[in-house]
C-alpha cells in the first residue's frame, strides 16, 4: 500500500527567498512602507498572501527583511568601491560616482536610497524600522571610517584626521545625493554638488 506524502503548507516548492526579497524591495522602494498594499507585494513576489506571510511574516516583517538585505548589500558594494583603488581621493571619488549611478536608477524614475527614501518616514512611528534605519546608516559610516583609517595608516591623510567624523559627513553627502536624485536633480547638478563637497570632506 502506497502511503501518500503529507500535504505541504505555506510557501510553494518553487519559492526563492532571494528572488522574492528583490521583488519586495522593488515594490517598497517605489511606494514606501505605508503606501505599498499587500496585494502589490503579493503580485510583485508572485506569491499569494498566505504563502507570503508564511515566508516572511506580516508587512512590517517583510519590510524589515528588505532593509536587512539592503544593509548587507550596501556594505558589500561600499567595500568593493572604496577598496578598488589605493588612493583615498580616487576611492571617495569612485564612491560618489557609483552612488550617483545607483541613486539615479529606477524603472519609474530615480529612486535614491531605499533606506533614506522610505524608512525615514516610517521610522517616526515605528521603533523597529527606526532601529533598522539606524543600522543602515551606522554600517555606511563604519565602512567609510574604516577606509579613511586605512588611508591615515598609509600616510595619505594626516594622523589627526578624524575618520569617524569625516565618514559621517561623507555619509551625509551620500544621503543628500540620494534625496536630490529622488527629487529629480539632473546628473550634472549631482556631479557639481560632489565636485564642491569632495575637497572639503578630505581637506
Amino acid at each position: 500500500m502506497k502511503v501518500s506524502e503529507p500535504r505541504r503548507r505555506g510557501r510553494p516548492p518553487a519559492y526563492d527567498r532571494d528572488a522574492a526579497l528583490l521583488a519586495l524591495t522593488d515594490a517598497f522602494w517605489d511606494q514606501g512602507f505605508a503606501a505599498t498594499p499587500l496585494d502589490a507585494l503579493a503580485a510583485a513576489s508572485a506569491m499569494n498572501r498566505p504563502s507570503l506571510y508564511a515566508a516572511f511574516g506580516d508587512k512590517q516583517a517583510m519590510y524589515l527583511a528588505v532593509l536587512d538585505r539592503y544593509d548587507r548589500d550596501a556594505e558589500a558594494q561600499l567595500r568593493a568601491v572604496l577598496w578598488s583603488t589605493d588612493d583615498i581621493g580616487a576611492a571617495v571619488a569612485a564612491l560618489f560616482a557609483a552612488s550617483i549611478d545607483f541613486y539615479s536608477a529606477g524603472a519609474h524614475g530615480p529612486r535614491g536610497c531605499l533606506a533614506v527614501g522610505t524608512a525615514a518616514t516610517a521610522a517616526v512611528a515605528d521603533p523597529a524600522i527606526r532601529t533598522a534605519l539606524a543600522q543602515v546608516l551606522a554600517t555606511m559610516d563604519a565602512v567609510i571610517a574604516e577606509r579613511l583609517a586605512a588611508a591615515i595608516t598609509a600616510g595619505q591623510l594626516p594622523a589627526d584626521f578624524d575618520a569617524p567624523a569625516r565618514a559621517a559627513l561623507i555619509g551625509a553627502t551620500l544621503h543628500s545625493l540620494a534625496t536630490r536624485a529622488r527629487a529629480g536633480a539632473t546628473r550634472s547638478s549631482l556631479e557639481g554638488f560632489v565636485a564642491a563637497a569632495a575637497p572639503v570632506l578630505l581637506g
